[in-house]
């Protein structure tokens, strides 16, 4: 989703002088070489590439929905509003993993457009509530389209075995987590969204 920073985990794990590390005990479900500092290359390294992967994906649906008018920040956050993956400014901020000011200009942006609407609950005056305006539905019909186009161009030569392998990993990459993290450590990138 737009062009997040990496995440503090993967971007430590990348960057801390081999010294600071602290070596984990390897378990009989860890592998081995794979993560010992003593034969980490960040060409090789599993973070690394999940973060050239994303950025190429976010890159690729960027410029896609430019044509459109839009960031994919923007784009995503339709999408989960329609699905109803997320009906508030925090549902929406803890799905993007991002902070609930970022995803509030985003959204002040969006209203200017007459994507989205924005309710304060009578009941709890904090919880601000979202839904679509009849040109955002109309946006959102368009956009499966477009992230189906750019994951098509990046997946030529996987086998549907192959992608639904992947996808299943990264959701026990995500599971061993405890979910998609902090909301606070991934801010969106400023210049999008």
């Amino acid at each position: 989703m737009a062009n997040f920073y990496c995440c503090r985990i993967i971007s430590t794990c990348l960057y801390l002088p081999r010294q600071r590390l602290q070596r984990q005990e390897m378990t009989s479900n860890t592998p081995g070489d794979l993560f010992d500092p003593d034969h980490y290359e960040i060409g090789k390294s599993v973070g690394y590439l999940l973060a050239r992967a994303k950025s190429a994906l976010s890159q690729g649906v960027e410029q896609e929905v430019s044509s459109l008018d839009m960031t994919h920040a923007q784009a995503s956050c339709l999408m989960m509003l329609a699905k109803g993956e997320a009906t508030t400014v925090t549902d929406l901020a803890r799905n993007l993993n991002t902070d609930a000011g970022s995803v509030t200009r985003l959204l002040s942006r969006m209203e200017k457009r007459g994507l989205i609407e924005r309710t304060r609950r009578d009941d709890d005056r904090r919880v601000v509530d979202l839904s679509l305006t009849a040109e955002g539905e109309a946006m959102v019909e368009k956009l499966p389209v477009v992230f189906c186009n750019v994951m098509r161009r990046h997946f030529v030569g996987f086998s549907q075995e192959e992608i639904e392998t992947l996808r299943d990993m990264l959701l026990r990459l995500i599971a061993n987590n405890g979910g998609i993290g902090s909301a606070a450590s991934c801010p969106l990138d400023r210049n999008t969204g």
